[in-house]
């Protein structure tokens, strides 16, 4: 079983080559094909990790355990499993497991900067037990302080708890290889996913800029500059500038308009690269994905389209 991780800025048509892949007899996504960003998002695993082995100190690390546990909780079963349906129960059991087995040493403490972030209650909670029924405070739950596990023990068990939540997912298929949509940093590609294990692939997908323009700001997203062709010029030009090169070395570098322009040669370039069938029955609406390549020309301006033109280097895109 292999893991491909489809990376790219965000409306860089990284999904499409996701649904390429999952439209494939040979793939499976865990996640129903939607983002998991359990490795990359704040107070996931890539953050975990940081603190734990790139800048540790005892608070931060007790700290950023209780972040996380906290983000698996309300991100990943509390809205997930009621909403979407993609998680149960057992994912929580998971990531206890997880901490247990990346904690050299765990105690129960609390240092001042927990008793600063308590809330109200649970000051008032932690004062009774501590003065009115005179607990000793060990005797009081307040957060788990630990000294993590060698890093290389970390990332060994990182690899095995993301396998044990594919395989808590229904429908999981041992024999299908799995593909995973935004599943680490496009910045930093090889480092953000060093936690899926030596058996990955990781695909870089780039697009014309001004087809990410016009798709954000088509989309009014949240996240990105769409609203402002000279705010997305600057936050392109600074986000390229950015992004770790030499991992292009290591990895599989697609532009989305060149695939799809010349799918038959280009799937055969990526099965190659994959290690997989060219050939395997599938349904992927390639049709459908052409007449998209090139909307921004209906939905931008021609000042929009000119000044992109003018302001963005083209011979790298992200």
């Amino acid at each position: 079983m292999k893991t491909v991780i489809v990376l790219g800025s965000g409306n860089s048509g990284a999904g499409g080559v996701h649904d390429y892949l999952l439209s494939r007899n040979d793939f499976q996504s865990p996640f129903s094909g939607k983002e998991f960003r359990i490795v990359n998002d704040p107070d996931g695993l890539d953050e975990l990790y940081n603190v734990l082995y790139k800048n540790f100190s005892i608070n931060a690390a007790a700290n950023k355990v209780d972040c996380f546990k906290k983000f698996i909780k309300s991100n990943y079963y509390s809205n997930y499993n009621k909403k979407n349906k993609l998680f149960n129960k057992e994912i929580i059991d998971l990531s206890n497991i997880f901490i247990n087995k990346i904690s050299e040493i765990k105690y129960n403490g609390g240092p001042l900067f927990y008793f600063n972030k308590m809330s109200f209650l649970k000051k008032i909670f932690f004062y009774f037990n501590r003065f009115m029924l005179r607990k000793d405070a060990q005797e009081i739950s307040m957060i788990d302080m630990m000294l993590p596990c060698e890093e290389k023990i970390f990332l060994k068990n990182t690899e095995e708890f993301l396998h044990n939540i594919y395989r808590s997912s229904k429908n999981f298929d041992e024999k299908k290889n799995v593909v995973i949509d935004q599943g680490g940093n496009f910045l930093n590609p090889i480092a953000s996913t060093k936690y899926y294990g030596q058996n990955r692939k990781i695909i870089f997908v780039t697009r014309n800029p001004k087809a990410i323009f016009s798709s954000m700001k088509r989309r009014n997203s949240l996240s990105y500059p769409g609203n402002n062709v000279k705010v997305f010029v600057k936050w392109y030009n600074d986000i390229n500038k950015k992004i770790n090169k030499e991992d292009f070395k290591k990895i599989i570098h697609i532009n989305f308009e060149f695939f799809f322009e010349n799918f038959n040669k280009e799937k055969e370039r990526l099965s190659h690269l994959l290690g997989i069938e060219v050939d395997n029955t599938n349904n992927f609406d390639l049709e459908f994905t052409l007449k998209n390549l090139h909307k921004y020309k209906n939905y931008l301006s021609k000042e929009e389209i000119n000044f992109i033109d003018k302001n963005i280097d083209e011979n790298f895109q992200i």
